[in-house]
């Protein structure tokens, strides 16, 4: 992998030509990955910005697409069609980018790890520009890049194997520290006294495994693996399907929740900038620790009870094997 960074405050011409000189595109089709919004959620990348790359990649020879997956929660984004509604909604229509809109839903290709990663069909056999916008999630503490394809270029099956293969089992020995209550970040973990065990509802547990890493009785253990863990094998197995692939983070408009959260945030650090590499270890690594020395405290752990290291350190153990 290569791993130049190139960092830029703003998206201006000087960026964008060092861009240039640093993608690995090849008068190709290029898809580029990215999420294209809520309704009520303003935070997203914005057309504008989008259209910078999809300008460039054409200058290269290429043929650019936008591309997507449906979710797995209700929602218009849950159909190709609604995510259609939405995608124009919030400015991105064929006519308004230049280049054709694709949202993958079923059609996939299998890669094997601890799970079945069902990569969207799309995304196979073609390069793709992997665009990011930087947020917090209760999941990985930062949703970036390694969420960006381990979520958003798998099918809704693989999405949900992912969150319910991170959710806690009990195995026993709990002491009723309440360690698993005071870190989770979603606020369902509870303690039985009269059990003297941890309980919770399976429905509204959202996988991130959070409870199982801080149990000092390692009372709990994931179903499969650490959320984590599959998060980085889904994305290993995305990339392992592309032809060529660059990475691009945008650290504007940074809030606490994902972009998937269909309500109006307002951005908890100021904007620092975009960052851009081949190697996604290092762009995630870099996005960190700007974020870090900006706030001068791990602000997104404070925010979702979990830090953004845990990430880091499963992608490392996946993307080195």
């Amino acid at each position: 992998m290569r791993t130049r960074i190139l960092f830029s405050e703003n998206l201006d011409d000087g960026f964008l030509e060092a861009l240039t000189g640093e993608m690995p595109f090849e008068k190709e089709a290029v898809a580029i990955k990215l999420h294209m919004g809520e309704p009520r959620n303003k935070n997203h990348l914005k057309p504008e910005e989008v259209k910078m790359f999809v300008d460039v990649l054409k200058k290269m020879g290429c043929k650019p697409f936008l591309f997507d997956t449906t979710v797995t929660y209700h929602g218009r984004r849950n159909s190709v069609e609604g995510y259609l509604e939405v995608a124009a909604l919030n400015g991105f229509t064929e006519a308004s980018m230049g280049c054709p809109i694709v949202i993958g839903d079923e059609e996939h290709e299998v890669v094997k790890g601890m799970l079945k990663y069902r990569v969207a069909k799309k995304l196979c056999n073609v390069s793709v520009l992997v665009l990011t916008h930087v947020k917090g999630h209760p999941c990985s503490s930062i949703g970036a890049a390694i969420k960006n394809l381990g979520m958003g270029a798998m099918t809704k099956k693989t999405k949900s194997d992912i969150h319910e293969g991170g959710k806690p089992v009990y195995v026993g020995g709990c002491e009723l520290c309440g360690a698993c209550v005071e870190n989770c970040p979603v606020g369902v973990m509870k303690l039985d006294e009269d059990e003297k065990r941890p309980r919770l509802s399976m429905a509204e547990c959202w996988g991130c495994s959070n409870c199982t890493m801080v149990c000092p009785r390692e009372a709990l253990k994931p179903r499969v693996a650490a959320f984590d863990i599959l998060l980085a094998e889904a994305a290993k197995a995305a990339v392992s399907k592309f032809r060529r692939v660059y990475f691009v983070n945008f650290l504007k408009r940074m809030t606490r929740l994902c972009d998937c959260a269909d309500e109006p945030l307002e951005p908890v650090i100021a904007d620092i900038g975009i960052l851009a590499g081949g190697d996604i270890l290092a762009v995630e690594k870099a996005t960190y620790d700007l974020i870090v020395k900006r706030e001068g405290r791990d602000v997104f752990k404070e925010l979702n009870k979990k830090s953004f290291r845990e990430q880091l350190k499963a992608a490392e153990e996946v993307f080195t094997q």
